[in-house]
């Protein structure tokens, strides 16, 4: 019960901080990936409440403030989640996240080493990998050929994303890869 209350709580800061950024109504390629950041972690944490029977209903009436339009995005996270299902919603809601990333690197390039902004690329660029890895999982490719393809700070990683995909399923190893999503994010100075 307490990690829900935490987890709520957390939700309520990412919607309130992606909506101060959304009410800005800043052009896509003002985003940095702080804010690409933020967003995601609201997202995926919306769908990891649903999956644990949360309804956009509930979720809405638990969270102090929110704003229409964050009750708007939970309502389509709910409805994206019902009807494309958790796992697609997930994989969807990260790919989304890569292609934002792409685009502010693509616009910027790489930020300044030491930056908040570089703390919020790392994530990103984690992520990315993280996702990646999932996909060739889901696939079926060889944990072998995967592991041996990456950096070998990425490979004990890898090598959970198979091992959580083999206990928990698509769902769990989706779960797990926002988990650590959102934990690289709240280490952010």
């Amino acid at each position: 019960m307490r990690r829900n209350a935490l987890t709520l709580l957390t939700l309520s800061a990412l919607l309130l901080a992606s909506e101060s950024y959304a009410s800005q109504n800043h052009p896509a390629s003002n985003q940095s990936y702080e804010s690409c950041g933020l967003i995601t972690g609201e997202y995926l944490t919306v769908l990891q409440l649903i999956s644990r029977g949360y309804t956009a209903d509930s979720l809405k009436q638990s969270l102090p403030d929110i704003s229409p339009e964050a009750q708007a995005r939970v309502d389509d996270l709910a409805r994206m989640a019902r009807n494309d299902g958790l796992v697609d919603s997930y994989s969807t809601i990260n790919s989304e996240y890569a292609g934002c990333a792409k685009k502010i690197f693509d616009a910027r390039g790489l930020p300044p080493q030491g930056s908040r902004e570089a703390y919020y690329h790392h994530c990103a660029g984690e992520n990315k990998v993280g996702y990646e890895v999932a996909i060739a999982a889901l696939i079926g490719a060889s944990k072998a050929e995967v592991i041996k393809q990456l950096e070998p700070q990425q490979k004990s990683g890898a090598q959970s994303i198979f091992m959580v995909l083999e206990s928990k399923g698509r769902l769990g190893m989706f779960d797990s890869l926002a988990t650590e999503l959102k934990r690289c994010l709240a280490a952010i100075p």
